[in-house]
């Protein structure tokens, strides 16, 4: 059997790793085959888009580009600072610029609409700053703002891999300022960075942000956001929606391999954010080192407090009449937290098998590709129909929405896991098989020796179930709708942007409550 990524010849698990794979396997083949199937439906697509495809590709591509390059300019030397420094404050950034990266992307544009808009908390008096949330730099704000916070988290892990000899040796040649850091600090993370820097690239190409950002239709729409227009807008062109995205899917095949070829060795865990901290800043340096990541986390948490004055103006009878849709409020938490529940379990398990083959990786990573719209327009046309013949409406809409809640949730927890796999003692392992652990027993004793990791794995997979939308408020129907789709509709509109924050709001309590449990518990369980 091939090497896997645990470093043993063969594999432990035995039979019950080929079940685990298989299954993740069938993850795969069910949320990429419903494009394949409506192409096939709708054969030939007529080749008649509303757009220049070449300048949408190239924006896209460009967007992608450039929101990756902002993000690392402002995570990378935070992640340094928290890396080398003698700097509580910058760790403590590190670790609260981490909820910014999985908080919900509608919440996000909310956010940024309230404190840069027209009417906002600082665009209502500045309208030099509606720029922020409009157009194509609202595209780039948007985007860069989800990934400052994986930059910072990397490059601070990619810290703690440096020998302390190493960095005092260079203070003790007298390296110090930018000397220091053009010399050592940024050498030594500048993989870290790339690494950064590609992940972010990834979600961003793939990501239908725009449709939320006022003032970017219809030129500054990524391919993901122009699959869901011409999903809805064009119906004589699903075919040529599902030609795109069956392309889109391998660009992000490609583009995967990459980003996991860039990501051998590196941690890709927050909970490896901790470096050797061994440099104590002086002069100006202690004034940037304070300076900065105040500045950064005021700059990532501005939207969400902008977020909260604007839902402290909310109607609460127009609230409660509003929130009263689909399920209503209570019930769109219920849908949340069940759908939450599902999609931990089943990524936890399936991550195992995905966190063990790089082939697995690449497949679970290049779901991002068709996360979410293109699946969910697919799913509809391939899925939905036959589904509900069988098993309601309903139960329909609530399994396509767990699959694809698994699907966005399932690369973050396989390149967790993974983590947890290459960095195992090899000693624990082997003590493990002497014991003769085998199978189930095995993966059992192995869960508990990498807790904090499966921990971490589950936070992360709750939050990106909380926050993903794009597929759910197409498969879903009024009674399975989660609070990310009510905040959806609210916002959509366009009448209700008090009501629609405070319900936003509630879902970004829901996302860092679900973040900052498993970073606590994962820390604890690690001291």
């Amino acid at each position: 059997m091939a090497q896997h990524s645990w470093g043993l010849a063969w594999n432990p698990l035995g039979r019950l790793w080929w079940l685990l794979a298989l299954a993740a396997w069938l993850t795969v083949a069910v949320y990429t085959a419903p494009i394949f199937i409506s192409l096939a439906y709708s054969w030939p697509p007529r080749w008649e888009p509303p757009f220049k495809l070449s300048w949408v590709l190239g924006w896209t591509l460009l967007q992608a580009a450039l929101s990756a390059s902002l993000a690392i300019l402002a995570g990378w030397p935070l992640g340094v600072l928290a890396g080398f420094y003698r700097s509580r404050s910058a760790r403590a950034a590190v670790v609260a610029s981490l909820a910014p990266f999985m908080s919900p992307v509608v919440v996000v544009a909310l956010g940024l609409r309230s404190l840069y808009g027209p009417g906002g908390l600082l665009g209502g008096s500045l309208p030099q700053l509606h720029f922020m949330a409009q157009g194509w730099t609202g595209v780039l704000a948007l985007h860069s703002y989800f990934n400052i916070g994986l930059a910072a988290a990397l490059t601070a892990a990619a810290a703690a891999s440096v020998e302390k000899s190493v960095v005092e040796q260079s203070l003790l040649l007298g390296l110090h300022g930018p000397r220091l850091w053009l010399r050592l600090l940024i050498p030594a993370t500048a993989r870290a960075a790339i690494y950064a820097w590609a992940v972010a690239f990834l979600y961003s190409f793939a990501s239908a942000g725009p449709l939320l950002v006022e003032g970017a239709a219809y030129r500054y729409y990524t391919l993901e956001a122009w699959l869901y227009t011409l999903y809805y807008g064009f119906p004589s062109l699903r075919g040529l929606a599902a030609l795109l995205a069956v392309a889109e899917l391998g660009l992000a095949a490609l583009l995967s391999a990459t980003v996991l070829r860039l990501a051998r060795g590196l941690a890709a865990l927050p909970l490896a954010a901790r470096g050797a901290g061994l440099i104590e800043p002086r002069g100006a340096g202690k004034v940037f080192a304070v300076a900065y990541p105040v500045a950064v986390i005021a700059y990532l948490y501005a939207p969400m407090a902008a977020l909260a004055l604007e839902a402290s103006r909310a109607n609460s009878a127009l609230l409660a009449e509003l929130a009263g849709r689909g399920p209503g409020l209570a019930g769109a938490i219920g849908n949340s937290l069940l759908y939450a529940t599902a999609t931990i379990f089943i990524s936890l398990a399936l991550g195992v098998a995905a966190s063990a083959s790089r082939a697995l990786a690449v497949g679970t990573l290049s779901l991002i590709a068709v996360a979410p719209v293109a699946y969910g327009v697919a799913a509809t046309i391939a899925y939905f129909k036959p589904l509900a013949a069988h098993m309601g409406v309903d139960a329909a809409s609530r399994v396509l929405i767990v699959v694809a809640h698994t699907a966005a949730a399932l690369p973050l927890a396989g390149r967790s896991l993974a983590t947890a796999w290459e960095r195992m003692p090899r000693e624990v392992v082997e003590t493990m098989l002497l014991m003769g652990l085998r199978g189930l027993a095995f993966l059992r004793h192995w869960l508990a020796a990498a807790l904090p990791a499966a921990m971490m794995a589950a936070g992360l997979a709750a939050a990106a179930s909380l926050g993903e939308f794009g597929a759910s408020i197409v498969v879903s129907v009024p009674s399975t709708w989660s609070l990310t789709v009510l905040v959806y509709k609210l916002y959509g509109a366009g009448r209700y942007l008090p009501e629609a924050s405070a319900v936003a709001l509630m879902l970004e309590v829901l996302s860092l409550t679900a973040i900052a449990a498993s970073y606590t518990a994962s820390r604890r369980l690690t001291r």
